[in-house]
């Protein structure tokens, strides 16, 4: 990128050509991915803050869907649990599902009166369960790629659900606009993510998977908060 290789902690990062996307090249093997989650540093953050992010998440779901506030609410990665139990205050039947165990099992141990499941969102989708809204908070740039996952998302939502999903924004005003500079931003951190959107590579991987932009919502931090539904 900008002519040369672009590396950090090893890794190197390609840009596609068509949309923007910035990756790790080439992915670490499955298995590097699952020693790295193992006893997962954020995890233990989060427990140690879960009032301050109850109530962002609540702020979140409050201001982008303002005219519901009842229904189903799945989180996708709930890791352990503090948007469920914001959403369950809201009024909503609200599940959380996480592909790590010890999260769910936290989760579970802390909001007993929410739903919890250690399962994926491919693996839930096949039930042919939906839900009026979906809440995704900084998951997609983990994944190693996201087509398989954003059809699974599409496959539990209904033509008036809505999905809340957030990212950092590689392209947001208050950053650099070279890689060079850009690489030494701390969300920039290989292999935790590993996929980098901009407004246009998120655009992009949501259209090709059945999923349509509602709006990106107005964010001074940089981080892409953008509401969506199936096309």
């Amino acid at each position: 990128m900008d002519g040369q290789p672009v590396e950090k902690e090893g890794y190197r990062f390609e840009r596609c050509s068509d949309c923007a996307l910035v990756y790790v090249a080439p992915m670490p093997k499955d298995e590097v991915i699952r020693a790295f989650y193992q006893d997962y540093h954020k995890s233990h953050q989060y427990k140690n803050k879960l009032d301050s992010k109850i109530r962002r998440a609540r702020n979140r779901i409050r201001q982008a869907n303002l005219w519901r506030r009842t229904g189903s609410f799945l989180d996708v990665g709930c890791n352990v649990g503090f948007a469920v139990e914001a959403a369950r205050t809201l009024g909503f039947r609200a599940k959380g599902i996480d592909v790590d165990t010890d999260g769910i099992d936290a989760a579970m141990g802390q909001f007993p009166h929410c739903e919890f499941e250690n399962i994926g969102i491919e693996a839930l989708a096949e039930r042919g369960e939906t839900y009026d809204f979906l809440y995704c908070s900084e998951v997609i740039e983990h994944l190693s790629s996201v087509d398989r996952f954003l059809r699974g998302i599409a496959g539990v939502m209904h033509q008036d659900s809505l999905l809340l999903m957030t990212t950092p924004d590689m392209g947001h005003r208050s950053l650099p606009k070279s890689w060079r500079e850009l690489v030494e931003w701390d969300s920039v951190r290989p292999p935790e993510h590993l996929l980098y959107f901009y407004r246009s590579s998120l655009r992009a991987a949501l259209e090709r998977n059945g999923l349509c932009v509602k709006r990106f919502q107005f964010s001074t931090k940089p981080t892409m908060k953008v509401l969506v539904t199936k096309a």
